[in-house]
């Protein structure tokens, strides 16, 4: 039997956006009701060769799904909208978000359309609705994207603040500030639990706002003699919004580039989210016939993706453009951890082909849509909450936030660092992990969905790191017709032929003692397998991915 603890708590489940950047979402259980907020991706590192993302890990909302009353979404970025095309492959629930983040969703919902339409509840900050037996008001926030807001989640049990991703700007381009009155409001009635993004925990003092941005931009501008390239996050319509603002002023055209991108300003202007005269942004077929100085490009490539408009303009396969000599490169996004090296060999790149580049590691031309040290000093201090719990990023993110919230008063036992998978559970009097959930790493290759532990995944790693190994044989009625053949991708070196050699001979020794003896192919295949990895590894002292084929005629 439940105690009546139990009874009256709630349970909270990070699923994802924990331990590192990306892939956020968290459960929220309450009296037989699940609510999930965001449902995003995160990119692979260099350990998950040829994997476009990965996604949270369904099983327990699958396994729950009737008991779902809602998707709660915080705003449009990747990391928090990218996998709901996705979770509604599996279940069906009312999706709650701003007009900019529906619109942002809907798009994505195009390339991977659900079995039935989604519906779809536009709210503004402020708005308060009933989601099962929840009660939950949005609340407006600042960050590096339009239209992004907070959560104040209501019950019995009390109120929990979950701030999404924010800072606190006091002149942020649209002119819409981060909601402090309402934040300090629910700290004065009384906040259970504060749930708050801890990306920039580790910098002091404050945020610059968005705004300041612009003057730089102007500077950069007016001293640029060719073409303006520009390499930004396609969701970031301010940052947009301020490089179409100062081309206007230099009487420069802009130029998209990439499909994310374009379609991502088709959306935010539909709505109403950009303002620039018609004439601004011309086809890419009209570029041509424009000087170099009256031309601005703007795409993606701020991570140094491989398929993004800037890598490829960098590495010469770019459809329209290339970098040159007299280009200026605006790289205007701060690099995500895990994507230095492809960043600095863009960089390197445009350098080498003579292109000036501001980027951040050199020149203050970003400005970080994260709260610092100071801001979440505030949001804690007029939340004033009873239980603390950081959130968004990795651990040593998560800790300088526990020791921010330690040193406001919040008392230790009264902060949980979580991991994904944990259970936590919420009452009026206490907050605790009751429990953990099995989560496996999903990845998204393609078409293809899976486990990131799977054995395609693993032989990969290994064929990027140790190269291939390749043995055919034909046999017939027991008796081997021809000499094994081998052959290697990324192997074998200047002693090829001479280990080739010696493997075959061995290889035929083997093969006609397995068929003499009768043995099955499977048998043979994984016997030969074992045999071989031995003799690389003594001939070569690396472990190459070794398949074997036996063709029977």
């Amino acid at each position: 039997m439940k105690d009546k603890e139990t009874e009256s708590a709630i349970k909270i489940i990070p699923l994802g956006g924990l331990g590192a950047v990306g892939k956020n979402i968290t459960l929220f259980e309450y009296r037989g009701d699940i609510i999930i907020v965001d449902c995003g991706i995160m990119f692979p590192g260099d350990e998950m060769p040829g994997i476009d993302f990965i996604i949270p890990d369904f099983s327990y909302i699958i396994k729950h799904k009737d008991r779902v009353r809602g998707i709660v979404i915080t705003h449009g970025h990747e990391d928090h909208i990218g996998a709901v095309p996705f979770l509604l492959q599996e279940i069906s629930a009312p999706i709650y978000a701003t007009k900019l983040t529906i619109g942002l969703i809907q798009s994505r919902l195009q390339e991977r359309p659900p079995a039935t339409e989604p519906e779809f509840i536009e709210i503004l900050p402020r708005d308060k609705v009933h989601i099962g037996n929840f009660f939950i008001e949005f609340i407006r926030v600042n960050h590096s994207i339009i239209d992004g807001v907070a959560l104040a989640i209501q019950t019995d049990i009390g109120t929990i603040i979950h701030t999404g991703d924010f800072k606190i700007d006091f002149s942020p381009v649209d002119t819409m500030v981060t909601d402090l009155a309402r934040f300090a409001e629910y700290g004065e009635q009384g906040v259970l639990l504060l749930m708050a993004d801890s990306t920039n925990a580790e910098r002091s003092g404050y945020t610059p706002s968005e705004s300041l941005l612009s003057q730089k931009l102007s500077e950069i501008f007016a001293s640029a003699k060719g073409r303006v390239i520009v390499a930004t996050f396609a969701s970031n319509i301010h940052r947009i919004q301020q490089v179409m603002d100062v081309a206007q002023k230099y009487n420069r055209k802009v130029v998209l580039s990439g499909l994310t991108m374009m379609k991502n300003v088709e959306i935010a202007n539909s709505l109403g989210y950009l303002n620039f005269k018609k004439d601004l942004v011309i086809d890419v077929g009209k570029a041509g016939a424009l000087p170099d100085k009256k031309l601005v490009i703007i795409g993606t490539g701020s991570q140094g993706e491989p398929m993004s408009a800037l890598y490829r303009m960098a590495t010469g396969t770019h459809r329209n453009f290339q970098a040159a000599r007299g280009d200026t490169v605006i790289i205007t996004a701060s690099v995500i951890p895990g994507n230095e090296r492809t960043v600095t060999m863009v960089v390197n790149s445009l350098m080498k082909l003579g292109a000036e580049v501001y980027h951040e590691q050199t020149k203050d031309i970003h400005v970080s849509g994260h709260a610092s040290a100071e801001e979440l000093k505030l949001m804690i201090t007029i939340t004033k909450p009873r239980y603390f719990m950081p959130i968004h990023g990795e651990f040593k993110h998560l800790k300088a936030h526990s020791d921010i919230a330690e040193s406001l008063n919040i008392k230790s036992a009264n902060i949980i660092i979580p991991e994904n998978g944990d259970i936590l559970e919420l009452s009026k009097k206490n907050f605790r992990r009751i429990g953990r959930i099995s989560l496996s790493r999903i990845y998204v290759d393609g078409n293809d969905i899976g486990n990131i532990d799977s054995s395609l995944i693993r032989e990969r790693q290994i064929m990027s790191a140790e190269g291939a190994l390749f043995v055919s044989a034909v046999v017939s009625q027991g008796l081997l017709v021809s000499k094994p053949e081998i052959s290697s991708r990324g192997f074998l070196g200047n002693r090829g032929e001479e280990i080739a050699e010696s493997l075959k001979k061995d290889l035929e020794e083997r093969l006609h003692k397995h068929l003499e003896s009768g043995h099955s192919t499977q048998e043979i295949k994984a016997s030969l397998k074992k045999s071989m990895k031995n003799s690389v590894f003594k001939l070569t002292h690396r472990n190459p991915l070794i398949v074997i084929q036996i063709i029977e005629v």
